[in-house]
């Protein structure tokens, strides 16, 4: 387990984290909470919301007590564990190592929030008349992509042995 040969996917690490928080810090700057700007009428705007729930939303509206700090510490929970494949991948699994790098990145950006804020960010939402996905972030499609790439890495059979 060591980051030899693993620099490129730590830089793509720290550049989701990076375009992650400056376009939180835009929202936020920018677009005053619970405001909405339309990007494409009718399917797709920018929301600023506060998430302090889990995944879509799910548990929110317990600011300040213990569901908040239950969720940050199972999101740490779930990154040591990336970390840990991360680190234990062999350095040819390529597409499996961007998928562990998109899926860090993207848990650190909300990591960072729910440890900076008590909340994540969102601030991309897609609706279609009154149906509407749950409102989301960068880090938030990284971590989708992230996932997408791994599950494409295992069904190629790319991914490291157990």
């Amino acid at each position: 387990m060591h980051l030899k040969n693993k620099k490129p996917y730590l830089l793509i690490i720290l550049a989701i984290i990076a375009a992650d928080q400056l376009s939180k810090w835009l929202i936020v700057k920018f677009l005053p909470l619970e405001s909405t700007r339309d990007v494409v009428k009718g399917f797709f705007r920018l929301w600023h919301v506060r998430n302090s729930g889990a995944v879509w939303g799910f548990f929110s509206g317990h600011d300040g007590g213990w569901v908040p700090k239950l969720i940050t510490a199972l999101a740490i929970t779930a990154l040591l564990i990336v970390a840990f494949f991360f680190l234990r991948a062999d350095r040819r699994a390529r597409l499996e190592l961007a998928s562990y790098a998109f899926i860090l990145g993207g848990a650190l950006g909300n990591i960072t929030d729910r440890l900076r804020l008590g909340y994540v960010v969102d601030f991309l939402d897609a609706y279609i008349k009154s149906w509407h996905w749950p409102t989301f972030n960068a880090a938030d499609s990284c971590i989708t992509i992230g996932v997408l790439l791994l599950a494409l890495s295992m069904w190629r059979g790319k991914c490291t042995p157990s």
